[in-house]
């Protein structure tokens, strides 16, 4: 017998941080993506953002905290693994210092599957939209 889905539609979740230089710099570690844009100061202020900007998909990253905090707080029984990302956008630049707050929010789901579906959305301190994306969990069953 399949367990059912944990989660439901309208099921929402939010995770908040500021993003730190250190958040930067270490993430640049981890990628190997060490952009001037993210670490040149003097380089960024010949641009129209004036400072370094974090990475892009760095602000993903908070939002997966989201989606492990979602479970967390339905208290799913089953595990689930990431099953990706589409419309995946970075719409404005976070800059070190920003807060960052992601939500995560079901918005379909597929019981045949096991997958459901959810908007991401992560806004800086001002409440503008920063990145987007919609994410697909897909659950497993027992073996």
């Amino acid at each position: 017998m399949t367990p059912g889905l944990p989660l439901k539609t309208g099921d929402t979740c939010s995770f908040t941080k500021t993003v730190s230089e250190s958040d930067v710099y270490l993430f640049a570690g981890i990628t190997g993506d060490f952009s001037q844009v993210h670490t040149n100061e003097e380089f960024m202020k010949t641009t129209p953002y004036g400072t370094r900007i974090a990475h892009g998909i760095l602000s993903l990253a908070i939002s997966s905290t989201a989606s492990t905090l979602i479970q967390v707080q339905q208290k799913a029984e089953i595990p689930s693994v990431s099953y990706g990302y589409d419309r995946l956008r970075f719409v404005k630049p976070i800059f070190f210092g920003d807060t960052l707050t992601a939500r995560y929010t079901v918005t379909e789901t597929d019981p045949a599957s096991m997958k459901t579906f959810a908007k991401v959305e992560v806004f800086n301190q001002k409440g503008e939209l920063c990145t987007v994306a919609q994410h697909i969990l897909k659950f497993l069953p027992p073996a």
